[in-house]
């Protein structure tokens, strides 16, 4: 009966196990190494994103301010305050005709969603508050700007093609401000648009708080 080499057949096997135990570890190390490059490029392209968005927001704060100071001449014209000249009342009459709306950039975010990649975002605190800055803030956001653009639609635009009158290219006849319909859609809108600017001033505050947190993320990396 042949004798059988049992210390070479167990070193053959562990000499397997060694290699297949190898094997595994350089396949998940190079999974991890190609999921960190994807978490490093998809985070920076979020970056890049929410700097235009904060940009977007500041344009967008600035022109809230010009369109506040004419609300609030309206509304104290509606009350018979004096509305200052015929031009004055004529741009503010035509600036309520219109809100631009913030527009973010969701390309990054969307494609991270749609692939379901967002758990490549290793740091869970910050793949939350980027969650919710999409989620919660800039869909806020959006839901503000419906209101009000409804608003806008159904009362403002109908009141001014019905009611406005021009006297000539210059001047328009002031007997609007005096009817009440056109109070209570001026102060309903003051109101809607106080609202929404707060709200603004918020999603500017996340955003640059989640736009910290991503820069400090990548520089530890």
């Amino acid at each position: 009966m042949k004798k059988i080499n049992w210390l070479d057949h167990v070193a053959n096997l562990l000499v397997v196990i060694l290699g297949i135990t190898i094997a595994f570890y350089m396949e998940g190390w190079r999974e991890e190494a190609s999921n960190r490059k994807q978490e490093h490029k998809y985070l920076e392209a979020l970056k890049t994103d929410l700097q235009t968005d904060i940009e977007a927001l500041d344009t967008l704060l600035y022109y809230n301010k010009s369109m506040k100071k004419a609300l609030n001449n309206l509304t104290m014209a509606s009350l018979g305050r004096p509305y200052g000249s015929d031009s004055s009342l004529i741009w503010h009459t035509m600036s309520i005709q219109y809100n631009p709306p913030f527009t973010p950039q969701r390309t990054t975010y969307e494609s991270l969603k749609a692939s379901g990649k967002l758990d490549l975002i290793d740091d869970f605190d910050l793949r939350n508050n980027i969650v919710e800055l999409y989620e919660q803030f800039y869909m806020g956001a959006d839901q503000f700007d419906q209101v009000l653009n409804n608003h806008v639609r159904d009362f403002v635009k109908p009141f001014y093609m019905h009611e406005i009158r021009f006297k000539g290219p210059g001047a328009l006849d002031p007997s609007f401000l005096e009817k009440s319909e056109f109070r209570n859609i001026i102060f309903a809108y003051q109101y809607l648009f106080g609202r929404k600017d707060e709200f603004y001033q918020d999603v500017k505050r996340m955003t640059e708080e989640v736009k910290d947190e991503l820069t400090s993320y990548l520089g530890q990396k």
